[in-house]
């Protein structure tokens, strides 16, 4: 894959959970200390998620090497035709998952630069390599793929938001320091900054563990020494999810269980994924009585939310998208083609430098002139010119 192809993914958009500003992927929760503190995280670095950030960018690069022109092609002619619409999400996903498991047995074994990589670390981070290359390049065909999903993505958050009342109490489990699940929420919040299933699902992990650490230093506290349970963890997990309320929640899970690949979305990953799932099937379904109040004070409780969040009396919330990428939401489906065809027309070949310190005097022409059509095409989303 040429140089400009390499270029036009939508790996400008953060990947997850990561510092405002920053290019590093999101920092497993295995490597979080203590939950005490809400800053964010920054480059993973264990044994199951370590700096995937670098790997990735260690992926392009091969992807340039000589032998990797047969496998830069094919992935090209793969996106270049893959429908847009007519097919169901789970047919797109069989699609994806077909082709990626045969590309990945023919990358790994024939293709020189990578079947260099022998260890089967430098194979799984091949393999995760190629999973994001794909899918981010896809991502503007398969994540709205049902028509219903923006309509179940708003039906999602207007019941979250008219649960904002909701607490400990209410859900059956003993109170912790709310500040302590700062982290929880700040992760499930960035899942939507993401395109790769696997960043997506960082997130959700990150999140899901910060959980567990806290119900452990409450069991500890409290002076109980029983293990965890699944009827103390989704509890929390519930109400973490009724604060984060993430932007495209339904959409954002059911892109991670349909694209990311099987054989990785095992163990933890499914059992964690499941439990959101879960968590937000309770928040859909919640009533008066298994949230522990009578049928008139679910009501009022409820209005007053919606009331609270700007909610006009129809239910619908009637302001108006402020930034860029609020107003990016709100973009019809011929006015998102033409932002991916501009966004694909940029070269973008400063998007893997990490440090200043790695430009020269001479890229400065290349990169004001990049950052002035970048903003162009966001001052016209903004102002809706975008033509």
């Amino acid at each position: 894959m040429d140089e400009s192809t390499s270029n036009q993914d939508a790996e400008k958009q953060q990947d997850p959970g990561e510092v405002q500003g920053s290019n590093d992927a999101p920092q497993s929760s295995e490597q979080m200390t203590e939950p005490q503190s809400s800053e964010p995280m920054t480059e993973p670095a264990t044994s199951s998620s370590s700096a995937p950030r670098n790997e990735y960018l260690a992926f392009r690069e091969m992807l340039k090497h000589e032998s990797a022109l047969p496998l830069a092609a094919k992935l090209q002619e793969f996106v270049r035709n893959f429908p847009e619409g007519g097919i169901s999400r789970d047919q797109a996903a069989d699609r994806v998952h077909k082709f990626l498991s045969s590309t990945q047995e023919w990358m790994l074994s024939k293709v020189v630069v990578f079947a260099a990589e022998a260890d089967e670390a430098g194979q799984q981070s091949a393999a995760e390599g190629l999973e994001k290359f794909l899918v981010m390049r896809l991502h503007g065909k398969i994540f709205w793929l049902e028509k219903s999903d923006p309509e179940e993505d708003e039906m999602v958050k207007r019941r979250i938001d008219s649960l904002s009342w909701v607490g400990f109490q209410n859900l059956g489990v003993p109170s912790v320091d709310v500040t302590l699940l700062d982290l929880a929420v700040d992760q499930l919040r960035s899942m939507d900054k993401f395109k790769a299933p696997r960043d997506k699902m960082i997130c959700i992990l990150n999140a899901c563990r910060v959980i567990n650490d806290v119900l452990k230093r409450a069991i500890v506290e409290s002076g109980g020494g029983r293990p965890l349970a699944a009827d103390d963890f989704l509890p929390l997990l519930i109400y973490c999810l009724i604060l984060a309320n993430p932007p495209r929640l339904h959409s954002n899970i059911e892109f991670v269980a349909a694209f990311r690949h099987p054989s990785r979305l095992i163990a933890e990953d499914a059992y964690f994924l499941t439990a959101l799932q879960s968590a937000v099937a309770f928040v859909k379904d919640a009533g008066p009585k298994v949230l522990d109040v009578s049928e008139e004070e679910f009501k009022q409780l409820c209005a007053e939310s919606i009331a609270a969040k700007g909610y006009a009396a129809n239910g619908t919330k009637p302001a108006e998208a402020v930034t860029a990428a609020e107003k990016g939401l709100e973009l019809s489906a011929d006015v998102r083609k033409v932002l991916a065809e501009r966004i694909s027309t940029l070269r973008l070949q400063f998007e893997g430098i990490q440090s200043v310190r790695h430009l020269r005097v001479g890229d400065l022409p290349q990169l004001l002139e990049e950052y002035r059509e970048m903003a162009s095409i966001l001052k016209k989303i903004q102002i809706d010119t975008l033509t």
